[in-house]
């Protein structure tokens, strides 16, 4: 398999970033995102902007830490998020929180990569309950983060707001559900 490198030395398939006629795949796919990173780690943060980068997304921005990124919302829209979890002052768990709790804009269903070394049920299922679209377990791969670009993107779950939650569908089977609905929610898109 035919590998691009990056001044990193990070390695992207050929079939991710390239098509067979010579015309750019990731550019049609990322071409025009606007994608935030929020990291405390300068190494993480140099990686994953590495690393979308040469998946072609036109502008990635960057923040240190959840208070900084919340400013930078203040002048900019991203189409993605991409946060880690453990930060300080204020953590990526806080942070999404807060932007979900916005009504009346897009940034409050903006979609939301968590990336995390705590991988224990616990902590995934907080990010899940909090509104988080995607989950990314470091130590995070070109592949593993191209996925869950593809997965908000192509396939994004149906958005829903009840008094106790608000963010993407959790369900992630796409089966009847039996039982009395107790959501009393509205789907939003």
């Amino acid at each position: 398999m035919e590998m691009r490198g990056d001044a990193e030395g990070c390695r992207i398939p050929r079939r991710i970033w390239q098509t067979g006629s010579g015309g750019s795949m990731s550019a049609a796919l990322f071409g025009k995102l606007t994608i935030l990173v929020v990291d405390d780690s300068a190494y993480m943060r140099h990686l994953l902007m590495t690393l979308l980068q040469a998946l072609g997304v036109k502008e990635v921005l960057l923040a240190i830490d959840g208070d900084e990124a919340w400013d930078l919302l203040q002048s900019k829209e991203p189409d993605i998020i991409i946060t880690d979890a453990a930060m300080m002052p204020v953590d990526g768990f806080s942070f999404a929180s807060r932007l979900r709790s916005i009504r009346g804009r897009a940034l409050g269903m903006v979609p939301i990569i968590m990336v995390s070394g705590h991988t224990d049920i616990a902590s995934v299922e907080r990010a899940r309950d909090i509104g988080i679209s995607e989950f990314l377990s470091k130590p995070i791969s070109a592949r593993g983060l191209y996925e869950r670009l593809i997965q908000v993107l192509d396939r994004p779950r149906q958005f829903v707001e009840t008094p106790t939650y608000r963010g993407p569908d959790r369900r992630r089977r796409d089966r009847p559900f039996e039982g009395e609905d107790r959501r009393g929610a509205v789907a939003l898109i």
